[in-house]
């Protein structure tokens, strides 16, 4: 019995088109990625050493409190070994640093400020040895800048150091041997947003197709928006797959079944954005049940498959018989939907094969001889060694990091401002090598901060009493680290009430739980303006390219994937799969940057606009492209080569015009009608590149 009536199809889920509304404008929103059961876990780790201190009445120990937290926010997730290395490796240098620091921070502020700038820098470089130990490091520059604000004695300093060892170390057992999380689970989630997404995508599909709008502004709206989402998706997942070992057992296999998800994923992307093209010219009427039935089948496939690909143990027969399903509705249609379905169909079949014991397991020892051979060849102290290279751009940050950071632990310290360690620690956190990244954290920090601090400024007038502050704790520890990598804004404005409600508890006397709130939201905001003004005044790292770059990198990728398609029969699909996302990848890439260049109010002199009309040209290009790949895997034909080398000659040309190189118009031209959609799009695009090349010339010349 077929599921094609099993979830609706008629619309995408709100908070996808919300993802993908935010991603369209730089701010990332990823709701696949909500850890509960991480969460719970992490408050549970919090609230212990909150409820100690409290019933004890040890306000130092709010700093196990805080070690607990951060040690809950160093695990990268994945293997054990990887997890053991970046928490513990926290656990002990945090406890270093924290009683280091804070004994050196009682000499005085002519002591303090050199030994904080000390230990910025060299936590800093900890970026040369990958995003797990980037993350240890500015954990460590935030017990850092606490740490200068708490000056004690030797013996006390020891004391806090204890402290700060037993909350991390804490952290470390309940994490890693009492209460023991899927480790892979984060990755998997990724991986099954790929479906997710696609499923949106195909319900968006269906619904435009039903309205009978042709050549409307909602199909250029759905190509723009699901393109970049489900990319971005897919980069995502294959950035979390990266993390696992090739080749090492459960690790391994973990890895390679999501690498298969991840390409039949691709495969069923590119089917869609055929789709996409060839229905938006005939979306004529209204279509019958048969004709949306693969369709809505489709997206119960892809449904079923996003909940499989989540499972540690995923149902191979559940998938496969969705794909049986699929492949026989699709088979009486002779349109590019039932083709369409039929291709998607094998993509799943693939999966579950894929998803089936090894048949060849003497492939593992090869990947592992060829990462060992990568990790003897990069060694740590090699790695340190580049990192400190005058031309190193990470010693260039950690400098920056240093000099802004410690620049405002002495301002605020002369001006005695309450809680200061706040804004130093706001001034570490939205630092980033460049500064087109800085500005988004920035806001996303301040709107977080603002919001967290409003928040937390009432539930310390509602909860007056102890018992209740501490009630609060728990869920907001367990939402902090639950949306930690959904979203940054989400996890600043649970962060805030969170560190405000544990020092109002612990710290009574001090000042007001209203007081404590508004000093949070100021000097976070604080340090945020600070350290993006750091960012693009000190050594700014500006993008590697120019955006007439990113936009002419964008138009060789997707001409030179139209190429590949025009010569299908001299071309391994694999080459034409890796061109189409090489294509994929270098418009998202465009498309950012315009956007963020839209943001900073830069549409008329840049000609952003101009620049649109051409990224929706090589839209409708690979689209096109896409459509004549399907019918070539189908009803392959004879390559023209008079076709071939137009295209081949143009990706050169329209890149180096965009370039702001002068082409003549000559050059770009050719004979005669276009004779099918990939040319027509050709032309599309000439034309297109043509009205960019002339608009960014006039402004040059004014």
């Amino acid at each position: 019995m077929s599921h094609a009536h099993t979830v609706p199809t008629d619309r995408s889920s709100p908070l996808g088109r919300l993802a993908r509304w935010l991603q369209a404008r730089s701010f990332a929103l990823t709701p696949e990625q909500i850890g509960i059961a991480e969460g719970v876990r992490a408050a549970t780790a919090v609230a212990l050493m909150v409820t100690l201190a409290l019933y004890l009445d040890q306000p130092i120990l709010s700093w196990a409190a805080f070690a607990a937290f951060w040690a809950c926010l160093a695990d990268p997730g994945g293997p054990f070994g990887v997890r053991l290395r970046a928490m513990g490796g926290f656990a002990l240098i945090g406890t270093v640093m924290a009683g280091a620091i804070s004994a050196v921070a009682a000499l005085g502020h002519a002591w303090a400020a050199p030994a904080l700038f000390a230990a910025l820098f060299l936590c800093c470089l900890s970026r040369v040895y990958g995003p797990a130990a980037t993350q240890v490091g500015v954990l460590a520059c935030c017990v850092a800048v606490v740490a200068v604000g708490y000056p004690s004695a030797p013996l006390d300093a020891l004391r806090l150091s204890g402290v700060f060892l037993a909350g991390s170390g804490w952290a470390v057992v309940l994490c890693l041997l009492v209460w023991r999380i899927h480790p892979y689970a984060p990755a998997r989630r990724a991986v099954a947003a790929i479906y997710s997404e696609l499923g949106d995508m195909a319900a968006e599909l269906l619904a435009l197709h039903s309205s009978g709008a042709t050549q409307d502004a909602r199909w250029k709206k759905h190509a723009a928006e699901h393109r970049r989402a489900v990319r971005d998706t897919i980069e995502r997942a294959r950035a979390a797959v990266a993390r696992f070992s090739a080749g090492r057992g459960a690790g391994g296999d973990v890895r390679q079944a999501l690498l298969a998800a991840i390409e039949a994923g691709e495969r069923i992307f590119a089917g869609l954005i055929a789709l996409g093209f060839d229905l938006e010219p005939h979306a004529t009427g209204t279509p019958t049940d048969a004709d949306t039935l693969p369709l809505r089948q489709l997206r119960a496939a892809l449904t079923r498959t996003s909940r499989e690909v989540q499972r540690s143990e995923p149902d191979r027969a559940l998938v496969a018989y969705e794909a049986e399903v699929l492949d026989r509705v699709a088979r009486p249609t002779l349109d590019l939907v039932g083709r369409v379905a039929q291709v998607c169909a094998q993509a799943l079949h693939d999966l579950t094969q894929a998803w089936a014991p090894a048949s060849e397991p003497e492939a593992a020892p090869s990947a592992r001889l060829a990462e060992e051979a990568h990790r003897r060849r990069l060694t740590p102290a090699r790695a340190l060694r580049l990192a400190l290279s005058p031309s190193s751009p990470i010693a260039r940050h950690a400098l920056r990091v240093a000099l802004v950071v410690t620049a405002t632990y002495t301002v605020t310290a002369y001006l005695d401002v309450a809680y200061a360690y706040w804004a130093t620690m706001a001034a570490v956190v939205v630092m980033q090598p460049q500064a087109a990244t800085t500005w988004p954290r920035t806001l996303e920090r301040v709107v977080g901060s603002v919001t967290g601090g409003a928040g937390a400024a009432f539930l310390a007038v509602a909860l007056p009493t102890p018992l209740w502050l501490l009630a609060a704790i728990f869920p907001l520890a367990a939402a902090t680290i639950a949306l930690r990598s959904v979203s940054y804004s989400l996890f600043v404005t649970f962060l805030t009430p969170l560190f405000v409600l544990v020092a109002d508890l612990l710290h009574p006397d001090v000042t007001g739980g209203e007081g404590i709130a508004l000093a949070r939201a100021f000097n976070n905001t604080l340090g945020s303006i600070i350290g993006l003004a750091g960012c693009l005044i000190l050594w700014p790292e500006r993008e590697p390219k120019s955006f007439s770059q990113r936009l002419a990198a964008a138009v060789e990728a997707n001409m030179r994937y139209a190429t590949l398609v025009v010569r299908a029969g001299q071309t391994p699909y694999a080459e034409i799969d890796a061109a189409r996302r090489a294509a994929g990848l270098a418009s998202t890439a465009a498309e950012v940057t315009r956007q963020r260049m839209v943001l900073e109010g830069r549409r008329r002199r840049a000609h952003l606009d101009e620049a649109a009309a051409l990224l929706e040209t090589l839209r409708r290009l690979a689209g096109a492209a896409t459509v004549a790949w399907l019918d070539e895997r189908t009803d392959p034909g004879p390559p023209d080569a008079r076709r071939i080398g137009y295209c081949e000659a143009a990706t050169l040309r329209l890149g180096a015009l965009v370039r702001g190189v002068p082409t003549p118009d000559s050059a770009l031209a050719r004979e005669g009608e276009p004779p099918d959609d990939i040319a027509r799009a050709v032309t599309h695009v000439v034309q297109a590149a043509k009205d960019y090349a002339r608009a960014m010339a006039a402004n040059a010349r004014t």
